[in-house]
């Protein structure tokens, strides 16, 4: 570091030294945009029904009602209510 014989500009160098360097480390720290992902768009109607949708169809008569109907229809008939879970839950 060389010297400043001047008392106002040193002070203006070490200022500026000091935001240098905290610009340098707001900008070394900064996150980047994610990449681009490699997989296929979604195509709507592609995937079909669940096997959750296709087991409620078949109990139900070809209609997939919402849990909270299921949970009325089960109270109104006096049965009861049967929970539908995915395959992966076991």
């Amino acid at each position: 570091m060389r010297h400043i014989p001047n008392k106002k500009h040193a002070l203006t160098a070490a200022l500026q030294a000091g935001a240098a360097r905290d610009f340098a480390l707001i900008k070394s720290r900064r996150q980047f945009k994610r990449g681009a992902s490699d997989k296929p768009p979604y195509k709507p109607g592609g995937i079909g029904p669940s096997g959750v949708a296709e087991r409620i169809k078949s109990m139900f008569n070809g209609v997939v009602l919402s849990r909270k109907d299921r949970r009325q229809w089960a109270k109104d008939t006096g049965t009861a209510f049967r929970p539908f879970y995915s395959e992966s839950r076991g």
